[in-house]
C-alpha cells in the first residue's frame, strides 16, 4: 500500500471509529403496556421488587402487593394512610410511612413479619436510604422535620428540623440529604454525620417541588415541580444548569444511571421520558399519555418498565386536586416493540 492511501485508511478508520463513540443513542419509543385494575381507595408511593417480581403500592389500608407474573393482588400489611413504600438494598426489609398513626413500619416484605412500628414526627409522607450509613429518613410533612431511622437497630436516632415541609428526598452516596422543601421552593442539604441542615438552595423557576432524583455520574439534582418543570441543579455548588419541560403537578422524579433515562409522572396524566447525557445535559425523549392521577411511579431496574398508581381525579372548586379514589388501575408503561 502507498504511502498516501495508508494515510487515507488511517483517517477513514479513525473518523468512522469517532463516529461510533458520538453517535446517538438510538431512538426510543414508550406506551402504556397494561393496565390492571384493583381495590378503591386513596394510594401514593410505588416500588418494585425486581428479584422477587413483586410491586408495592401505598395504600389507605396498607400496602397492596401485585405479582407481576400472575397479576394477583394482596395486602402485606394493614395499617392506616401509608404512603413510602420504601425498599431496603440488600435485605428484605421495607420501611412504610403511615400518616394515620405518625409511625414508620419496619418489616419484612416477603412474609409480612413487623419487626417494629417506630414514632415519627407528624403526616409522615416520603422516605428515603443512605446506604453508606445504613440509616433511612422520613419527611414529616405537619411538624416539619426528618426523622431519622437506624434500620438494623430498628429505632428512630434522630430528627432534623428543615423549616419548611419536606416532600421527597434523595442521598448522594457522600453524607449528603437533599430534601425538597415544598413550600419554600428549595432544597434543604442536611449533612447526615452531623445531623443538621448546612445549606439551603433556592429554586428559581419552581413551584411546590416533590419528587427528587440524583446522577452520581453528572452531579445533578433533578428536582420535579407542579408548574409545568424540572429543574437540573448542580448538587456540590447549587448551580442552576437548567430546565426540562414535563406536565402539570409532578410527583415521581425517577433516574436510571444505566440507561441515562430520567421519568417525572404528572397528575395530569404524563409521563416525560428524558436522557442525560454524562455533561448533564437533558433531551427529551418522550412525553407518554398515561393517566390523570398517575402522579407516582417506580421503575424496574431489570426490565425498564415503570408502574404507575392512578385513579380517578377529583378537584375543588378552584379546579385544584382535591382526591383520587375510584376506578383505582396500575398502568404499565415501558419500551414499544
Amino acid at each position: 500500500m502507498s504511502k498516501s492511501l495508508a494515510i487515507a485508511a488511517f483517517l477513514a478508520t479513525a473518523a468512522c471509529s469517532g463516529a461510533e463513540k458520538t453517535a446517538a443513542p438510538p431512538p426510543v419509543s414508550y406506551a402504556v403496556l397494561d393496565q390492571q385494575a384493583g381495590p378503591e381507595g386513596s394510594y401514593d408511593y410505588v416500588s418494585v421488587d425486581s428479584a422477587r417480581g413483586t410491586l408495592f403500592v401505598g395504600r389507605e389500608y396498607g400496602v397492596m402487593t401485585v405479582d407481576l407474573a400472575t397479576g394477583q393482588q394482596g395486602r402485606l400489611i394493614a395499617r392506616d394512610s401509608v404512603a413510602a413504600v420504601l425498599l431496603i438494598p440488600g435485605t428484605d426489609w421495607m420501611l412504610t410511612t403511615n400518616g394515620g398513626s405518625n409511625t414508620a413500619t419496619l418489616l419484612n416484605r416477603v412474609t409480612g413479619a413487623v419487626t417494629a412500628d417506630i414514632k415519627t414526627g407528624e403526616d409522615p409522607d416520603g422516605a428515603a436510604f443512605d446506604q453508606a450509613s445504613g440509616l433511612a429518613f422520613v419527611m414529616n410533612g405537619d411538624s416539619e422535620d426528618v426523622t431519622f431511622i437506624d434500620v438494623k437497630r430498628a429505632a428512630a436516632v434522630a430528627t432534623v428540623a428543615v423549616g419548611g415541609k419536606p416532600e421527597a428526598a434523595v442521598a448522594d452516596g457522600r453524607g449528603n440529604l437533599y430534601v425538597n422543601i415544598e413550600d419554600r421552593n428549595e432544597i434543604a442539604v442536611i449533612d447526615i454525620a452531623g445531623r443538621s441542615v448546612t445549606r439551603r438552595i433556592p429554586l428559581a423557576g419552581c413551584n411546590e417541588p416533590t419528587g427528587i432524583a440524583f446522577d452520581a455520574q453528572s452531579g445533578l439534582l433533578i428536582p420535579a415541580c407542579h408548574n409545568n418543570v424540572a429543574k437540573l441543579i448542580q448538587a456540590d455548588n447549587g448551580k442552576d444548569r437548567g430546565t426540562i419541560a414535563i406536565g402539570q403537578g409532578a410527583d415521581g422524579s425517577i433516574f436510571d444511571p444505566l440507561r441515562r433515562l430520567g421519568y417525572i409522572s404528572c397528575i395530569d396524566g404524563t409521563l416525560t421520558v428524558y436522557r442525560l447525557d454524562g455533561d448533564g445535559k437533558a433531551s427529551t425523549v418522550a412525553t407518554v399519555k398515561t393517566r390523570e392521577g398517575a402522579r407516582t411511579a417506580a421503575l424496574d431496574p431489570d426490565s425498564g418498565r415503570l408502574y404507575l398508581p392512578a385513579a380517578t381525579v377529583v378537584r375543588d372548586a378552584e379546579g385544584e386536586y382535591d382526591s383520587a379514589r375510584k376506578d383505582f388501575t396500575i398502568l404499565t408503561v415501558g419500551p414499544k416493540g
